[in-house]
């Protein structure tokens, strides 16, 4: 038992400090290439989809089997679209537009609105736990925007609009692929949700500046590139592969360092600064998803499941 605690806890810290390791790594590439948000991300969903389904597939699993159902290929379609593209593009937009760490930390607030849509769904109030989370967590994102002055804003209105979009996306996703995950598995609909994404965007919004594109493609940006789709899709796997060792409570919690990993790349490796209030805010936001993990039921492991993907 022991050994088997210390293997999730390896997964967990790893696939955590993976994530944590992919937004700087985004900045990084968004800052010496001309690429578009739509043009990184066409490339991630459609590679990323086709390596996890071509995992499963040499596994042995059959993946074209939720497509026999019509209304799993309906919830199917609209889980890629609204929630995995929807999320994904809001997050590396606002990577761009600001930092990595402020975009983390945004999708941070996604675990702590889920209380409040069950709580207006249900027509019942959340624990008193669960709304000192959500105040916490409103707390830390006033400081987080403003550094502790309305007056100047350190966000500019693009960023924020943005990450509460990032925010809302990961909210959605891990609240709307719950009855899919539980027929399915996790992977399979995260796999066709990844591929779907990347076909829907590559037909919005096709890349046409091909020269554009072929003239910010060097070794060390298409080495970064790679880097940034394997360590977000092994840091899937991971956070996945530890839920079989720990609870739900545990992952959450050791979660957390995702944004203090990329708080300290940014800092020191992209040379980015931040105010006090904002790392006080951070703190804050941080603080709100821990204290999510403390009610008296856990949340169940498919939906946890869903809260991070490549």
């Amino acid at each position: 038992m022991q050994k088997t605690r210390r293997i999730g806890l390896l997964m967990i810290i790893s696939g955590a400090t993976l994530w944590g390791i992919s937004g700087p790594m985004i900045q990084w590439l968004f800052q010496k290439t001309e690429l578009t948000s739509s043009d990184y991300l066409i490339f991630r969903l459609l590679l990323a989809g086709l390596f996890i389904l071509v995992f499963l597939l040499f596994k042995g699993d059959n993946i074209f089997a939720i497509w026999k159902h019509p209304s799993h290929r309906i919830h199917l379609v609209i889980f890629a679209v609204l929630g995995m593209l929807g999320a994904q593009y809001a997050f590396v937009e606002t990577v761009r537009i600001s930092n990595a760490v402020t975009a983390t930390l945004f999708q941070f607030l996604g675990p702590v609105l889920i209380p409040i849509y069950i709580a207006i769904k249900d027509k019942k109030l959340p624990t008193p736990m669960k709304v000192l989370a959500v105040i916490t967590a409103f707390i830390g994102t006033f400081f987080l925007i403003t550094n502790g002055s309305v007056e100047n804003l350190v966000l500019s209105d693009n960023a924020v609009v943005w990450g509460i979009l990032t925010a809302l996306g990961f909210t959605f996703y891990t609240l709307q692929p719950v009855n899919l995950i539980k027929k399915w598995g996790t992977m399979v609909v995260v796999g066709w949700g990844l591929l779907i994404g990347g076909i829907v965007l590559l037909l919005i919004n096709p890349i046409n500046d091909y020269q554009k594109l072929t003239e910010s493609i060097t070794f060390s940006t298409m080495t970064m590139f790679l880097l940034i789709i394997l360590s977000g899709t092994f840091s899937f796997l991971l956070y996945i592969g530890s839920l079989k060792y720990l609870s739900a409570t545990e992952t959450g919690i050791l979660s957390s360092i995702e944004p203090l990993v990329a708080g300290i790349l940014t800092v020191t490796w992209l040379n980015e600064s931040f105010g006090g209030y904002q790392l006080i805010g951070g703190g804050f936001i941080i603080l709100a998803v821990i204290l999510l993990t403390v009610p008296e039921k856990e949340i169940e492991k498919g939906v946890v499941a869903s809260e991070r993907v490549s």
